[in-house]
């Protein structure tokens, strides 16, 4: 049996397909906002983990908030057993507020339990593999699963990568998987 393709249909199936391709991976608005938030802040994203942790316990996540009305790094830390978001200011890196971590943000708490390997020093490695600064980062798996994933902007802010630090037998090792422009 043959079939034929009506021409309105290979238009809307060639529409379809190339709105698809337009749409991947590109860089949605609110995450080009905290893109120039995290290249404008004089506070560096390791530099607001470790402003997080000062206060004991371990980050395991980072990201950053901006609103047209201002923006801070929100830093995920276990203390003990507490999961907290820690804001510090993108400005003057001071702790500007704390709540308990919740639903995503409370994942990864103990995903680099033993490692070699630090949250912040992971996103350092990522920075300089990608020549950039961090949008954000998570720890994810356990044991020889463990990773960092971190996402760099790179080329001024026209770009992100994203690249996964590996924690696997204590080897450190850093793949970037994918970027979006």
């Amino acid at each position: 049996m043959k079939r034929i393709v009506s021409s309105r249909t290979l238009v809307a199936a060639l529409v379809l397909a190339t709105a698809a391709t337009a749409f991947a991976g590109s860089i949605e608005a609110g995450d080009r906002l905290e893109m120039a938030a995290v290249l404008e802040s004089p506070v560096t994203p390791a530099q607001a983990v470790k402003i997080a942790e000062t206060g004991g316990g371990r980050a395991y996540g980072y990201g950053m908030e901006a609103t047209p009305h201002g923006h801070w790094y929100e830093v995920d830390v276990l203390r003990g057993n507490a999961r907290l978001e820690l804001r510090i200011d993108a400005n003057n890196g001071k702790v500007i507020g704390s709540s308990p971590a919740r639903g995503e943000d409370a994942h990864g708490a103990h995903a680099l339990d033993g490692g070699k390997l630090t949250f912040g020093e992971a996103i350092t490695q990522a920075e300089r593999a990608g020549n950039g600064p961090a949008l954000e980062a998570n720890a994810a798996g356990h044991g020889d699963t463990a990773h960092v994933d971190v996402d760099v902007i790179q080329d001024h802010g026209k770009r992100i990568a994203h690249y996964r630090v590996s924690m696997h037998g204590g080897r450190i090792g850093t793949v970037m998987t994918g970027t979006d422009s």
